[in-house]
């Protein structure tokens, strides 16, 4: 199901569920809503009334008051003779009353403090007073089933100490025109709901679905090997950042592709030179007499161990990411491990002109893998080693402090540019124009340090500048 459509579903559904709920209200609960909300109105008017005889308000807020809310008003003092006396636009109960009726329907309303509305049944040209047990309010009823009405009634005592009785008449159900024209009103309001669902409905489907539409487009394309490929699609937030990201995903993809495509060349031309060498020597070994010496053979030798070391490091870079490598975690001496890499290697280059120092404070011991830890140093040691230039020297330090022992490998050549700083973890990477290589190398060296300290949960990182050398180094957890 497309995403098209199952926004058509889930709109009309949510407009289907809410008009259900209007007319389940309209059917079921508007007459309660309604008696409750005159209840309210006829309760307001007599606060008013109140207000006026207490000279608050003026006696015409009155008159706006009980036209407005559709009832009429009795008011009495305390000898039950009347003082005031309105009807309102609708047909009033209360001056359909004999004075008698009137002066009873209070009394009973002031003997049950519980009770300020009473229900009436009309017989005839009298009224009487029909109860019911569940509920103490009292309704009016006419005769001919135009609309029940109430009453209400409420004992005042003004600022100059005077009594005084209101007695309401209030309309208690809606009129058939009112309930009419309410369901008139929702019926219009369902359809334009419908028909404003629908163009909603499809606002919301070109400014969702159709950019994702072509974001997927493009996808595609992307996953035929098209990176030069730009993901402009635009609409909601979430749509922005997620062309956004495919935009950088494209992007980054490129480079890799780039990158990897280097990695080709490079490889073919690392293997090439000691195969050429393994080659030619067999040759001339197996051609020219007297050639088939201890000298060449070792040369054989030497390239293919160059060979073999070359496979083993695509092949331990390819099992760390895959997660097929796993520490092998023991207690050991770091330092003393540093510093033996440090002298062998001290000694190999020694006729060269090289010069490696190594700085510590204190012997470190570190609970980890000692061939992948030792390998990652080495790697950082002949990498500066390659890149020293002139100067020719090389400083290790190890740091150890707040529970983290640190190794810096720092070399004095070019330094590495701050646009090439983010890929040189990456595999493959060996190019660099602010760069001298003096060995050959795969570009695998830093990516497998990257690897193997993140097994270990540790951090790595590098700190260069063109023109003022690199510090690389590594951090992990000590004993």
């Amino acid at each position: 199901m497309t995403l098209r459509v199952k926004i058509h579903i889930y709109v009309m559904a949510f407009l289907a569920a809410l008009l259900m709920v209007l007319w389940f209200i309209q059917v079921v609960f508007f007459n309660e809503i309604y008696r409750q909300v005159k209840r309210q109105e006829v309760m307001q008017v007599a606060t008013v009334m109140e207000n006026i005889i207490n000279g608050i308000y003026p006696m015409q807020q009155l008159v706006e008051v009980v036209a407005d809310k559709e009832v009429c008003i009795i008011v009495y003092d305390g000898e039950m003779n009347q003082v005031h006396s309105l009807d309102g636009p609708r047909n009033c109960v209360i001056h359909k009353m004999t004075h008698t009726e009137q002066v009873e329907a209070i009394q009973k309303v002031l003997g049950d403090h519980t009770t300020q509305f009473l229900e009436y049944e009309q017989e005839d040209e009298t009224y009487r007073l029909v109860t019911r047990s569940s509920s103490s309010e009292f309704r009016l009823f006419s005769d001919n089933k135009s609309p029940q009405t109430i009453l209400y009634a409420r004992e005042i005592v003004d600022k100059y100490g005077d009594e005084y009785t209101i007695l309401i008449n209030g309309q208690d159900e809606p009129v058939e025109s009112i309930v009419t024209t309410t369901r008139t009103v929702l019926t219009v309001v369902t359809l334009f709901s419908m028909v404003f669902a629908w163009f909603l409905i499809l606002i919301m489907a070109r400014s969702i679905s159709d950019p994702i539409e072509e974001i997927n487009d493009k996808a595609k394309i992307l996953a035929q090997g098209n990176y030069n490929i730009n993901f402009d699609a635009r609409g909601y937030r979430e749509i922005n950042e997620l062309s956004d990201t495919m935009t950088y995903a494209s992007q980054e993809l490129s480079k890799l592709e780039k990158l990897r495509q280097e990695f080709i060349a490079n490889v073919s031309h690392d293997l090439r030179t000691p195969l050429t060498m393994i080659g030619g020597y067999a040759e001339v070994m197996r051609d020219i007499p007297g050639e088939n010496s201890a000298e060449n053979a070792q040369v054989i030798i030497d390239e293919t161990k160059r060979l073999n070391n070359m496979v083993s490091e695509v092949l331990n870079l390819s099992k760390v990411q895959a997660g097929m490598t796993k520490p092998n975690l023991q207690i050991y001496n770091l330092t003393e491990n540093i510093s033996n890499i440090v002298q062998n290697t001290s000694e190999l280059i020694r006729s060269e002109g090289y010069r490696i120092i190594f700085e510590y404070d204190k012997k470190v011991e570190v609970m980890a893998d000692s061939t992948l830890i030792d390998q990652c140093f080495y790697n950082l040691l002949i990498n500066a080693l390659s890149y020293s230039a002139d100067k020719k020297e090389v400083i290790v330090k190890q740091i150890a402090e707040n529970g983290k022992v640190r190794v810096e490998v720092t070399d004095f050549g070019k330094g590495i540019s701050k646009e090439d700083i983010p890929y040189i973890w990456e595999r493959y990477y060996k190019n660099s124009n602010n760069r001298i290589r003096n060995v050959n190398s795969t570009g695998l060296g830093l990516s497998i340090v990257k690897n193997f300290i993140a097994v270990h949960d540790g951090e790595c990182g590098v700190e260069s500048s063109v023109g003022k050398g690199s510090t690389f180094w590594f951090e992990i957890d000590m004993l």
